[in-house]
């Protein structure tokens, strides 16, 4: 009611451009003599800020986007300027695109008169390098975007590297060489047609001075189709050291790119973290990284992308040469798919072990009510518009286990796509039958929640004001009762239209709030400047891929006691399956999973050296029972006599007990108690411990909980 009486008084005082209180709002004029008039839009990139002067803020990519999204949007005749969406980096080298924004734009003021301002922005469309000891800007002349009548006499631009003002010419690469990694500001300087000086300021993340270049890339275009279309993709190739040629390939598939930059150098800084690739080269691993052209595809075309690979691969290294793959997050499911087809083919893919690495096996999780508030929010925001277009992919659709729907439907469900893919997998066969299946988590096997509970919230963004009012609240599914997981309005005064939006579920599962590796979504959200108000992350992070998926459970509680199931092959296409006791983000390589992934590669390829046969490798795991208190037995198969030796470790590494140790044991299965003592008979802390197999130089490991 306060509200009202305020706005009644502000009318009643100051007629809103020009109009008493009674009459209709006045329609917006068609035309304005810069082409643009920003009372079509609602202001979401506070454009009067952005005016050239000393003052002006720093612009990222994403709120460049967001200003050429606006002007053309408040455009008399939308502008000849490429389609936001494209106005994006497709690669991290050498090579850093810019991009500007120039021109007049007019408001109306509240004698219903039109004001002149001014935009001046520029970003570089790569928000990220990687070879920041050698950097070249590149301004396209396609990337300039300017309105009528305006121009530039000249522009220079301060890179932060300690060279000042030079010019920045359109076609002319600007070299630049940083001495540290860090964020760089840049400013850019506009001389006009008058002589008149305007600044723009933006900033460049030099994540690292040198990425190494792979050995060699290759193109792969797949000779099967998918709903008559090939995929495609490249292979970047990185010997071992003393390596000349392919040897004893690591073939690693990359996940969800939902912009499709993650090419050579972003992939080889995810696959490096704890150093794993670098020490898998140097124990003689090559590594054979594909990233697929267009990864929101559909997984079973860029499957067919994948079966390609490995025909060359092994047509590379001999087709003896027993392979392993790693599946990394959307990855694995295009690597199921395309072992399961070959095999079901009758075709040999040389596949020794595959390696799930927190992979959406049974679906992937993007809170729903995040997802109603990128759909209401899509006409405002480019980077909202963007990333529903994401949502609304081939891949996507198939991985999600909630879509949203147009109009909103109040049984949470997954997208047709979902049950396709995976009737397609049944008609495979499900599973690959030929290698060792592992399955490592990010998500926690303890139960472990993301800090919050079923039908929490997760964001508020409440702003109130006497011409606009926005609502934007988001909360988690919540159990079977019925609960809104979304609310939004934009209340503008005059003259845009109310919308209004808000979203009722019931019957779903707590897929938001369920162990699994994590994604950042709400905390990005939290520090996305907006402005109107705050967008405020209840939250950090969300389930994206829940730990029963991961590990392939037939299971369908989100929540299921992965720890205290005992023996989860059973439960499980996967022979072997690895998750740490807390939730991790999604795809993080630790000290932990990299020991995993270590041994399980050392498994694959010891037993037989390139060109011979493989042979069958002893088998390790299960301990039962698993979790304990206070014994437990571990079970290890052996395929012919060897000599064994058998450890428990801690999480760092360090021997807890060793349980045999030089002892000759014959083929067949074989059982060992702990007693939960250390090699000092003393009781150990309740915790996970690892154990290590080894017999005859090959090695293999599993995890223990000791409760208490």
């Amino acid at each position: 009611m306060s509200r009202l009486i305020l706005l009644a008084l502000f009318l009643t005082a100051t007629p809103l451009f020009g109009q008493s209180a009674d009459l209709p709002p006045l329609e917006l004029p068609a035309h304005s003599p810069s082409g643009f008039l920003l009372d079509r839009v609602v202001d979401m990139a506070h454009l009067e800020d952005l005016d050239g002067t000393a003052k002006a803020p720093t612009v990222d990519a994403r709120r460049w986007r967001q200003v050429v999204h606006q002007l053309a949007r408040a455009a008399d005749v939308r502008p000849d300027w490429p389609a936001v969406q494209d106005l994006r980096s497709r690669g991290h080298g050498p090579e850093v695109p810019l991009a500007l924004v120039f021109t007049d734009f007019h408001r109306l003021n509240q004698a219903g008169g039109l004001e002149k301002h001014r935009v001046l922005a520029f970003a570089p469309l790569a928000s990220r390098a990687f070879h920041g000891a050698a950097l070249e800007l590149h301004l396209d002349p396609g990337h300039i975007l300017r309105g009528q009548g305006v121009d530039f006499r000249r522009l220079e631009l301060d890179a932060g590297d300690g060279l000042g003002w030079r010019d920045l010419t359109a076609n002319k690469p600007l070299p630049v060489a940083y001495a540290t990694p860090g964020v760089k500001n840049l400013t850019l300087r506009a001389t006009l047609a008058d002589g008149e000086l305007l600044l723009a300021r933006s900033s460049l993340d030099v994540v690292a001075l040198d990425t190494p270049e792979p050995d060699q890339t290759w193109a792969i275009t797949a000779t099967h189709t998918y709903q008559g279309t090939a995929g495609s993709g490249q292979a970047y190739v990185m010997l071992a050291p003393g390596h000349t040629t392919l040897t004893r390939p690591v073939v690693v598939v990359e996940g969800f790119d939902l912009d499709n930059t993650m090419d050579w150098p972003v992939l080889y800084d995810l696959l490096n973290q704890e150093n794993l690739l670098e020490d898998l080269r140097a124990q003689g691993r090559d590594a054979v990284v594909l990233d697929f052209t267009e990864a929101t595809d559909p997984i079973q075309r860029n499957a067919f992308v994948l079966t390609e690979l490995l025909a060359q691969v092994r047509a590379t290294a001999g087709q003896e040469t027993p392979l392993v793959v790693v599946g990394a997050s959307m990855g694995g499911l295009v690597t199921r798919y395309a072992l399961a087809w070959l095999e079901n083919q009758g075709l040999e893919h040389g596949c020794r072990t595959f390696i799930s690495f927190d992979s959406p096996q049974n679906g992937a999780n993007i809170p729903l009510g995040l997802q109603y508030w990128l759909d209401f929010f899509k006409g405002e925001s480019a980077e909202a518009e963007f990333l529903l277009s994401r949502l609304n992919t081939a891949a996507a659709r198939q991985m999600l286990l909630y879509h949203y729907t147009d109009p909103p439907s109040s049984l949470p469900a997954a997208d047709p796509l979902f049950a396709q893919l995976r009737d397609d997998l049944a008609g495979l066969g499900d599973w690959p039958a030929q290698p060792r299946l592992v399955a490592v988590a990010n998500g926690s096997g303890l139960g472990q929640d993301q800090g919050f509970a079923a039908g929490e919230q997760l964001i508020r963004y409440e702003y109130r004001s006497l011409l606009v009012d926005i609502d934007g609240n988001v909360w988690a599914v919540p159990g079977p009762t019925a609960q809104v997981i979304f609310d939004g309005m934009l209340n503008l005064i005059w003259p845009l239209p109310d919308t209004n939006r808000t979203v009722t579920v019931q019957q779903g599962l707590p897929w938001d709030s369920a162990p699994g590796g994590l994604r950042y979504s709400l905390a990005q959200m939290d520090t996305t400047a907006v402005p109107y108000g705050d967008i405020e992350a209840l939250h950090d992070a969300h389930c994206f891929v829940p730990t029963i998926s991961a590990l392939g459970l037939g299971v369908s509680d989100p929540f299921f006691d992965v720890a205290g199931a005992g023996d989860l092959t059973v439960l499980s296409p996967f022979d072997q399956l690895y998750w740490p006791a807390a939730n991790q983000e999604h795809i993080a390589i630790t000290l932990q999973n990299k020991a995993w992934f270590l041994d399980e590669i050392r498994r694959a390829v010891s037993a037989a050296a390139p060109g011979s046969p493989v042979a069958a490798a002893p088998r390790v795991g299960p301990a039962v029972p698993n979790p304990f208190n206070p014994a437990t037995t571990i079970r290890f198969q052996l395929q012919g006599p060897g000599t064994v030796d058998l450890t428990v470790h801690d999480l760092r590494g360090q021997v807890v007990r060793r349980l045999v140790q030089g002892q000759a044991m014959p083929q067949g299965p074989h059982g060992v108690r702990w007693d939960g003592r250390d090699q000092e008979a003393r009781p150990v802390a309740a915790g996970v411990y690892l154990y290590r197999l080894r017999v005859d130089g090959w090695e293999g490991s599993g995890r223990l909980t000791l409760v208490k």
